[in-house]
C-alpha cells in the first residue's frame, strides 16, 4: 500500500512538472489564501488563544467585579481582596494587581518604565519561577512603608541593562524612592495587562501610607484587578457559588462601600481586556478569521475549475487505465495524491508568506507599539503547535476540497465511451458543466462579500478620519510628566506644574497651555463607582455604574476646544478648598438624569451617602479612550481636586506643534534639569496611534488587499469558464458562422451564459454580504453595515470587471474561421 502511495505521488510530481507554468500559478494562489489565514491565525494565537506559561493555566480564573451593562470598571479594594483570599475556599491563593508607570534611575540616567504593583504571592501564586535572582514571597511588601523591591522584566533588562546578571542586588531609584532589584521574569512571561509587556514589578508597599492611606483602609478605593488559582478538581461553578458567598457576606457587613457587590469567576484568557476594547475583540477577531477564509474559499474554487478542467482533458487516460486493470478508487487516490501534493506545496509555502506577513504586521505596528505612559504593546505571534496543525489542516482540507470532485469523475470514466468514440477532451456532460458554473457564481458572490466588507470598512475609515473626537487635535502638543519620579512632594509637585504651565504659555508660537491627568487614546482614564443623589440602588444585587473621568485645569477647554454646552467650566477658585464640582459629557447627563437638566445635580464617587460633587457644566460627547461608535460616560474634575503627579502639559501652538518640542523641553528642563520627559507627541499622532485610527485602517487595509485578491480571483475564474465555453462550442459557432451568424451575434450568444452566471452571483453575493456586515457594526463610524451607496458601487464594479472577463473570450470566438471550427473534431 504504502509502495503504490509512493509512486502515485512521484506520478504526481512528474504531471505536475511537465506543466510548470499552471503549477506555479496553482501553488502560488494556494500559498496566498493558506498564507494569509497563517499569519492572521498565528497573531490571534499569540493574544488571544495562547494560555498563560505557568504550570496549569487552565486553573487560573479572572475574578471580575460585575457592573451594570456599560459600566467601565471590575476592581475591587485591597481590604476585599484580603477577604477574598482568606474566605473564599475555592481557591488555593488570589492574588492582586495593578498597573502603573514610574522613572527608574540607577545611574543618574532616569528612563520611564511601566509596571505591576503585586501583592507578595502574585508569582508564587501562578508558579513563575525567577529566570534570575528570586521574585517575592508571599506577605512581601503588603505593608505600607516596607522596603522597596522590584523585579524586572526580561526584555526591560535586557534594554536597560544590557542583560548584565549584576543588574541583581543594584539599587535604584523608583520615582524618588529608594529600592533594590532582586530578580528577573522569565522571557516568556508578560505579566497579565492584555497585549503588554509589564517591565517591572513592585510590591504593594510602592503605595505609601503617607501618600496612599486611602488604598489600604479605604474599602471604596478599588484599584486591584484580582486573579486566583483553582483548586485542583474545583470547578468554575462551585468556584463561583464560593465567590458569591463571600461577597454577600461583605455586602452585609460593609452595606456603605460594598452594597450590591458581585463577582464572576472567569476563566484565564491570558489577560482581560479593557472593557470598551472588549467589545471591540471579537468583532476584530470574528473580521480577521472569515475575510482571509474567504479568501481561501476563492483559491479553493479557482484551482477547483482548473483541476476540472485538467480532468476532462486527462479522460482518455484515465479510460486507458481503467482498461488495463486499474480499479475505480485507484484512479481516485490517483487524482487525490496530485491534489494533495499540490496542497502540500502550497501549504509549505503559504508558512513562509504567513511568517512574512507576521513580520511585516510586526513593522507596521512599530511606531505605535508604545503610548504615551510607556507601555509595551507585546505581539507574541511565533509559530507554534497549534499554528502548524491549523496550516496542515488547511493546507489538507484545501486538497481534499479541491481534488476528491475531479477524483470521483476521473473514477467514473466510461471506457467503452472514450476508447470508441475518440475520448475528445472537450466533451462533458452536463452536470460538469453545472458544477463548474457553480464554482464561478460562488466566486462572483465571494469577492463581492469581501469588496462589500472592505467598502464599508474604506468608508468608515474616512468618517473616522474627519469626525468631530470631542476636541480639536490639530496644532496641539502633548508631552507627559511626573515631578514625583525626582523625589517632588506634592506641594512642590503643583508648584513646579503652575510654573511651568505659565512658561510655557509664554512662548512665541504658543496660543495657550494646560494641564491634564490623562491624555485622549493615548493612556486609559481612571474610572470610579457613580451614586446618584436621591437614587438608591434597587437591592442589594444592584451594581453602581462605573464612569472613566480626568482631572483637568481651568485652561484645558480652551485648549483642547472641548464645546462646553450648558454651565460654567472650571475656574481658579475650585481648588481642594473649595466644594467638588465637576462637568459630565452629554451621555452621562443622558444616562443619568434623562429628561432633566443635569446643572445642580450631584454625585459621589464613594457612596450613596456622600461626599457629592456638582455638575457646574455639560460638555459635548468625544473619544476618551478608544474610538468607538457607541458613545461613552465621562466626566472631568478640577485637577486642583484630583491630585496627581503623572500629568500631561496641552499645548495649543500658532502653528505646526513639531518644531515646538524642543522649545517646550528646554523650557521645562530649565525649570527642573533632572526631570524626564515621559512622552512628548503631537495630539494627531495620539488620534492616529494605537487606540485611535490604527484599527480601524487596518482593518481597511486588510479588507482591502483581501477584496482586491478575491476581485482578481473571480476574474479569472468566470474568464476561465466562459473561454471554456466558447472552445466547447467552436463546431457550433462554425456552422453558425457558415449560415450567415453575424460577430454579434456569436459575441451575444458567448457571453450570455457568462454574464447569467455573473448575475447569479451578484445575487447571492448581496445576500451573503449582508449577513455578514451585519456583525461590523462595532468597527463602522458614520456608516450603515447595509449602505446602499457601498453595496451598489461594489456591484457595478464586480459586473464591469466580469463584463471585460466575459468579452475577451468571445470576442475570440467571433474570430474563428468557419472552414476551421466546421472541421473541428
Amino acid at each position: 500500500m504504502s509502495g503504490s502511495l509512493l509512486q502515485d505521488g512521484r506520478y504526481g510530481l512528474r504531471l505536475l512538472g511537465k506543466s510548470p507554468g499552471v503549477t506555479i500559478i496553482l501553488v502560488i494562489t494556494l500559498a496566498l489564501g493558506i498564507g494569509v489565514n497563517t499569519g492572521i491565525f498565528s497573531v490571534l494565537n499569540g493574544w488571544l488563544l495562547r494560555p498563560l506559561p505557568v504550570p496549569h493555566p487552565e486553573q487560573i480564573v479572572d475574578l471580575a467585579k460585575q457592573a451594570r451593562e456599560g459600566a467601565g470598571g471590575s476592581r475591587v479594594s485591597y481590604l476585599d481582596m484580603i477577604d477574598f483570599r482568606n474566605q473564599a475556599t475555592a481557591f488555593s491563593d488570589v492574588l492582586g494587581y495593578d498597573t502603573g508607570s514610574a522613572g527608574l534611575s540607577g545611574d543618574g540616567n532616569p528612563v520611564q518604565f511601566a509596571y505591576s504593583t503585586v501583592t507578595g504571592n502574585y508569582f508564587s501564586a501562578l508558579g513563575v519561577k525567577p529566570w534570575l535572582g528570586r521574585l517575592f514571597l508571599p506577605g512581601e511588601g503588603e505593608r505600607p512603608d516596607e522596603e522597596l523591591k522590584l523585579v524586572l522584566g526580561y526584555a526591560f533588562w535586557q534594554k536597560r541593562f544590557g542583560g548584565d546578571p549584576a543588574a541583581v542586588g543594584k539599587h535604584v531609584v523608583v520615582d524618588g524612592k529608594p529600592a533594590t532589584i532582586i530578580g528577573v521574569v522569565p522571557p516568556d512571561f508578560h505579566g497579565l495587562l492584555f497585549a503588554f509587556d509589564m517591565e517591572g514589578y513592585l510590591p504593594l508597599s510602592m503605595n505609601s501610607a503617607e501618600e496612599d492611606a486611602d488604598f489600604w483602609a479605604d474599602r471604596g478605593e478599588r484599584s486591584l484587578m484580582l486573579f486566583a488559582r483553582l483548586k485542583p478538581g474545583i470547578s468554575l461553578t462551585r468556584a463561583q457559588s464560593s465567590v458569591d458567598v463571600v461577597a454577600r457576606r461583605l455586602a452585609v457587613q460593609y452595606p456603605a462601600t460594598d452594597k450590591g457587590l458581585a463577582m464572576q469567576v472567569i476563566p484565564e484568557r491570558r489577560a482581560r481586556p479593557a472593557p470598551l476594547v472588549s467589545s471591540f475583540v471579537p468583532v476584530i477577531t470574528g473580521l480577521f478569521l472569515v475575510l482571509p477564509a474567504l479568501v481561501l474559499l476563492l483559491a479553493c474554487l479557482n484551482i477547483a475549475n482548473i483541476l476540472l478542467a485538467k480532468a476532462m482533458a486527462r479522460q482518455r487516460e484515465m479510460a486507458i487505465r481503467s482498461a488495463i486493470g486499474a480499479g475505480h478508487w485507484r484512479l481516485v487516490r490517483q487524482m487525490l495524491t496530485e491534489s494533495l501534493t499540490l496542497a502540500f506545496l502550497g501549504g509549505i509555502s503559504g508558512l513562509a508568506l504567513g511568517k512574512l506577513a507576521v513580520l511585516g504586521a510586526a513593522l507596521l505596528l512599530h511606531p505605535v507599539t508604545t503610548n504615551s505612559a510607556g507601555y509595551a504593546f507585546q505581539m507574541d505571534s511565533s509559530f507554534d503547535w497549534k499554528v502548524f496543525t491549523y496550516t496542515t489542516a488547511a493546507a489538507l482540507g484545501t486538497g481534499i476540497l479541491v481534488g476528491l470532485w475531479p477524483a470521483l469523475r476521473a473514477g467514473r470514466t466510461d471506457v467503452n465511451t472514450m476508447l470508441h468514440e475518440g475520448g475528445s477532451s472537450h466533451q462533458a456532460g452536463p452536470a460538469r458543466h453545472r458544477l463548474r458554473s457553480l464554482l464561478v457564481v460562488a466566486q462572483v458572490a465571494g469577492s463581492l462579500t469581501l469588496l462589500i466588507a472592505a467598502g464599508l470598512l474604506l468608508r468608515s475609515l474616512s468618517r473616522a478620519e474627519h469626525m468631530f473626537l470631542g476636541f480639536d487635535a490639530d496644532h496641539v502638543l502633548n508631552l507627559m510628566l511626573d515631578p514625583h519620579q525626582i523625589g517632588y512632594s506634592p506641594v512642590r509637585t503643583k508648584s513646579f506644574y503652575r510654573e511651568l504651565v505659565r512658561r510655557i504659555g509664554a512662548l512665541p508660537g504658543v496660543e495657550s497651555a494646560s494641564l491634564g491627568r490623562t491624555v485622549p487614546m493615548a493612556y486609559p482614564s481612571e474610572s470610579s463607582p457613580i451614586y446618584v443623589e436621591g437614587h438608591p440602588l434597587a437591592n442589594s444585587r444592584e451594581v453602581p455604574e462605573e464612569i472613566s473621568f480626568n482631572g483637568v485645569d481651568p485652561a484645558y477647554f480652551a485648549t483642547m476646544r472641548v464645546p462646553l454646552l450648558r454651565g460654567r467650566t472650571f475656574g481658579d477658585s475650585d481648588d481642594e478648598t473649595a466644594p467638588r464640582v465637576a462637568i459630565i459629557n452629554q451621555t452621562m447627563a443622558k444616562r443619568l438624569w434623562p429628561n432633566q437638566d443635569a446643572i445642580g445635580r450631584r454625585f459621589s464617587m464613594k457612596s450613596a451617602e456622600g461626599p457629592f460633587i456638582e455638575v457646574v457644566g455639560v460638555a459635548a460627547d468625544g473619544q476618551y479612550w478608544f474610538i468607538s461608535p457607541d458613545p461613552q460616560s465621562y466626566f472631568f474634575l478640577p485637577l486642583a481636586q484630583d491630585y496627581g503627579s503623572l500629568a500631561s502639559v496641552q499645548v495649543r501652538t500658532s502653528g505646526p506643534p513639531e518644531p515646538m518640542i524642543p522649545v517646550v523641553q528646554r523650557e521645562i528642563h530649565r525649570l527642573a534639569p533632572d526631570i524626564p520627559i515621559i512622552d512628548a507627541a503631537t495630539m494627531q499622532q495620539v488620534v492616529h496611534g494605537l487606540a485611535g485610527l490604527f484599527v480601524f485602517r487596518l482593518a481597511a487595509s486588510l479588507a482591502g488587499i483581501l477584496g482586491i485578491l478575491g476581485l482578481l480571483l473571480a476574474l479569472v475564474g468566470t474568464y476561465g469558464v466562459v473561454s471554456f465555453v466558447a472552445a466547447q462550442r467552436t463546431h457550433e459557432i462554425g456552422v453558425r458562422m457558415a449560415l450567415g451568424a453575424a460577430p454579434g451575434d456569436i459575441l451575444r450568444l458567448i457571453s450570455r451564459q457568462g454574464l447569467l452566471l455573473v448575475g447569479a452571483g451578484l445575487l447571492a453575493g448581496l445576500v451573503a454580504a449582508w449577513g455578514l456586515t451585519r456583525g461590523m457594526s462595532k468597527l463602522l463610524m458614520g456608516v450603515s453595515p447595509t449602505d446602499a451607496t457601498t453595496y451598489w458601487a461594489v456591484a457595478v464594479l464586480i459586473a464591469a470587471v466580469s463584463l471585460l472577463a466575459c468579452w475577451f473570450p468571445a470576442r475570440r470566438a467571433t474570430h474563428v474561421d468557419p472552414m476551421v471550427a466546421l472541421r473541428y473534431e
